[in-house]
This record gives C-alpha cells, sequence and structure tokens, in this order.
C-alpha cells in the first residue's frame, strides 16, 4: 500500500499532539519536506504547536533542525518563547533559551516574555543580558481569521462581494503593529488596480488614513492584498 503524502496540516497536527500525534518519524519527514520555519494561517508554526503542547522531544529535534525561534503570532506578534513562558512548560522554556530565543522580543502590546515572567519572579532570566526590545513588523490581518475569532461582533461582507471589487472603491483593512498612542488598527484604502482571477485576484489601494495614526511603516503610500484581508467596503451590499 502506497504511503499518504505527508501535508503541512498534517504535520502541523502531529506537533500539536492531535489524532495521536507527536510521532518522530513524521517530525522527521516534514523537516525533509521543508516544512520547518512554515507558519499556518495564524503565524504558528510546528516549533510553536510542540513547545505549547509540551512536547519537548519534539522541540528538542525542531531546534536542532535550525527552527527559527523568533517568528511572530500573526494577529498577537507573539514569539513561540513569549507563549511558552505563558502557557508552557520549564524544560520546553529552557530548551528554547539554550537555542537563543530572544527573552526581549515584545509583541503588537510590547510585552516580552522577561515581562511576563517578572510577574512572578522580580529577577527573571538573570544569566541573560537584558537588550533592547524588538517590536513585530506591522501586519495586514486575514480580516476572516478575524470574523471567526471575533464572532459574533466581528462581521465581513461574502466573499463573492470581496473578490469582485472594482478599482476606486475604498475599503477598510485591520494592520496590526506595534501599540502606540493615537494608533488605529483599522486603515482605508482605496483600490487603484486588480489582478488575477477568482478567487485569487489581488488589489492595489492607495492609503487614506493619515499614517501617523496607522501602524504602518513611515513613507507607506500604497499595500497590495487579497478579498481576505477586507474588513469593511465602503459601497451597498450587492443583491
Amino acid at each position: 500500500m502506497a504511503k499518504k503524502k505527508l501535508t503541512l496540516e498534517k504535520w502541523f497536527k502531529n506537533c500539536a499532539g492531535w489524532e495521536q500525534g507527536r510521532d518522530l518519524a513524521t517530525l522527521r519527514a516534514g523537516i525533509k519536506a521543508g516544512f520547518l520555519n512554515e507558519q499556518d494561517e495564524d503565524g504558528m508554526t510546528a516549533l510553536y504547536y510542540a513547545a505549547l503542547e509540551g512536547w519537548l522531544e519534539g522541540v528538542e529535534q525542531l531546534l536542532r533542525a535550525g527552527a527559527d525561534t523568533e517568528l511572530r503570532h500573526h494577529r498577537t506578534g507573539a514569539t513561540v518563547l513569549l507563549s511558552a513562558v505563558q502557557n508552557g512548560t520549564d524544560a520546553v522554556i529552557e530548551a528554547l533559551l539554550a537555542a537563543g530565543a530572544n527573552v526581549d522580543a515584545g509583541n503588537h502590546f510590547g510585552l516580552t516574555p522577561r515581562e511576563w515572567r517578572r510577574l512572578s519572579d522580580p529577577n527573571p532570566f538573570p544569566h541573560i543580558r537584558k537588550k533592547r526590545v524588538t517590536m513585530p513588523e506591522p501586519r495586514i490581518q486575514n480580516a476572516e481569521h478575524l470574523a471567526d475569532h471575533h464572532w459574533p461582533s466581528f462581521k465581513i461582507p461574502d466573499r463573492e462581494e470581496r473578490e469582485t471589487l472594482e478599482v476606486g472603491t475604498a475599503v477598510n483593512l485591520y494592520v496590526y503593529g506595534p501599540r502606540g498612542k493615537g494608533k488605529q488598527d483599522t486603515v482605508k484604502v482605496r483600490i487603484t488596480a486588480r489582478s488575477g482571477r477568482r478567487p485569487n485576484v489581488r488589489y492595489t489601494a492607495t492609503v487614506e488614513t493619515p499614517l501617523k495614526q496607522t501602524h504602518l511603516p513611515r513613507g507607506t503610500t500604497e499595500i497590495e492584498f487579497g478579498p481576505e484581508n477586507i474588513a469593511t467596503v465602503y459601497v451597498t451590499r450587492k443583491k
């Protein structure tokens, strides 16, 4: 009987221990297949899943293979170490530290592993020299994921409408980044071009919200996005 092809989804499930996972042979097969630093729709990696589920052996193998400890969760901006310090086991945390995970990497709110640990330990990680806090890069959020996460308070237009917008239409996107005074998550943009065919259409748009009010990098005038990123459409819904 032919072996079933290992998919990225199955590999994530194995690392998370779902469906009787935590199989080392499957873990090694995913590493060989090039899945090591792949992120899922939320920004989670195999290392992230294994660390949160306390699978120490899996964490150690992933780290030996060179897993990136600094990749961020798309919505929160947290690294695997911050999530492990909040929810993980001491052995997993020590493994991440030994691999060089940054204890001063902040999430979107500037919360670092060091600062979280300080809630229970007045002198956290004394053997690691304090560095300047590094913050996540701004990221356009997947509005479909936000709608799922915040349902039923967060609603978006149906997919057909979001795939068939015309040049000149204004929409709202959500852009998360380092929090600051006067900053907002919603960014109004106006579509200037579209490319590709449904369902893979892509839009280019100019930013209409004053840039200083957004989390976007200084100098940003134009951004590209897909239907999955659109949270609000400034037109009447199609019947």
